[in-house]
């Protein structure tokens, strides 16, 4: 039986990862002809960490079938991040801080198109890219800043220093965390940042948000919102941005009494400040129950995945990882027009991420198992029920359309 993971890896699995949100269709240069989906999964090590490994199955189809086994899947060392830019594929290494472009043909075959290497800026394997334009992506470096680059010429073209309103340690010693999730809007990447400590056990009650201007590359603004743990992001088609908290702070927010509590915020359409109308804590519409992971869905409603408590028959003695572990977790919908939320029908209780995917106008669930061993795929039905698609082995964290 596998361990289970250790906090880093565990809380840097929260959905969305780096990428112009969860809209995963890129625009097709490929001359291939037929579409190809991306499944991304993680198998992990015996200690959580060490052997960790990461798989990308491609089908033609996101329909319901047979259970998917990682066996036909390509296989990578450790957390190798890909995304989609212009019909190819862009995949980390998992050991070197590295991108290598491959377009797919349309037998499933991987055709490598080149790599970049960012050696030169950090010696750590890249966690992800920010694809602004097919000809243009933010590579996350020394956690706040970021190197320009080029996915169609697959080349280098300048830097993004850190801002300074963001420090690297706040509050006598919790770091500094970049989020995985960012928004692009506007011709502006909008990428939070948290404060937490080392072992992801203490928060601060602050999260920050960057703008950055792609046509000068240029930090216009960080914003401060009284949230804790900024690490999802999602969007509304009107284009307002949503941020919230990952699974990580729950458990502090569980049983430490002066831990933040969990909430979500939201930067309206055209705006680049916060709306303070709008920010919103958990507990205030789950009856006292701490959340995470807000997702907007369709049609005013959002998704966020609720921790209860009752059914852990919480004492003193239990610990943290026994909340991030725990089977206890549930998806609840919310609906922004009323802020009225009610457990999703159609769903058991799971473990405490989720990923969620909006591809070809369609809305994907990825729950996993508690010991994150195997993953539930889901899709969101109209009628606003979810309905099961097919299980996969590991953890399964990203799906998207290649082309």
């Amino acid at each position: 039986m596998r361990s289970r993971l250790t906090p880093s890896l565990l809380f840097m699995l929260a959905v969305p990862f780096a990428g112009c949100s969860n809209d995963t269709t890129s625009d097709p240069k490929s001359t291939f002809d037929q579409p190809a989906y991306a499944i991304q999964s993680m198998v992990f090590g015996t200690d959580g960490s060490t052997g960790t490994t990461s798989y990308i199955s491609l089908l033609p189809s996101l329909e319901t079938q047979a259970d998917l086994k990682l066996s036909a899947a390509q296989e990578f060392p450790g957390y190798t991040p890909a995304d989609p830019s212009d019909g190819a594929l862009f995949v980390g290494s998992g050991e070197a801080p590295t991108f290598t472009r491959y377009d797919v043909d349309d037998a499933g075959g991987w055709i490598n198109e080149g790599t970049i290497s960012f050696a030169k800026y950090t010696s750590l394997p890249m966690v992800g890219s920010v694809y602004v334009t097919p000809t243009k992506s933010y590579a996350p470096v020394n956690t706040t800043g970021h190197v320009i680059w080029d996915p169609e010429a697959i080349a280098i073209t300048g830097e993004i220093a850190g801002p300074a309103e963001i420090p690297q340690v706040r509050d006598g010693g919790l770091l500094v965390q970049r989020s995985y999730g960012n928004e692009v809007r506007d011709g502006k990447v909008f990428q939070p940042y948290y404060f937490s400590s080392a072992d992801f056990h203490s928060y601060v009650g602050i999260s920050q948000i960057s703008v950055i201007d792609s046509a000068t590359d240029q930090v216009t603004g960080v914003l401060d919102v009284g949230c804790p743990h900024f690490h999802v992001s999602s969007h509304d088609d009107a284009g307002n941005l949503y941020f919230s908290n990952g699974q990580g702070s729950i458990s502090a927010a569980v049983l430490v009494a002066d831990q933040p509590k969990n909430c979500f915020a939201r930067i309206k359409r055209g705006e680049t400040t916060v709306d303070p109308t709008f920010t919103t804590f958990f507990k205030d519409l789950t009856g006292g129950r701490e959340g995470s992971n807000f997702y907007y869905l369709n049609d005013q409603i959002a998704l966020i995945n609720v921790y209860h408590a009752e059914r852990d028959n919480i004492t003193a003695a239990t610990t943290q990882a026994d909340v991030d572990y725990s089977p206890n977790y549930h998806l609840w919908t919310v609906d922004l027009r009323t802020m009225q939320a009610q457990p999703l029908a159609g769903l058991d209780f799971g473990g405490g991420q989720f990923a969620a995917f909006r591809i070809d106008d369609r809305t994907f669930l990825a729950i996993p198992a508690a010991d994150y061993a195997s993953t539930s795929v889901y899709e969101v039905l109209a009628s606003g029920t979810a309905e099961k698609r097919f299980e996969t082995e590991g953890w399964t964290f990203k799906m998207f359309r290649v082309r």
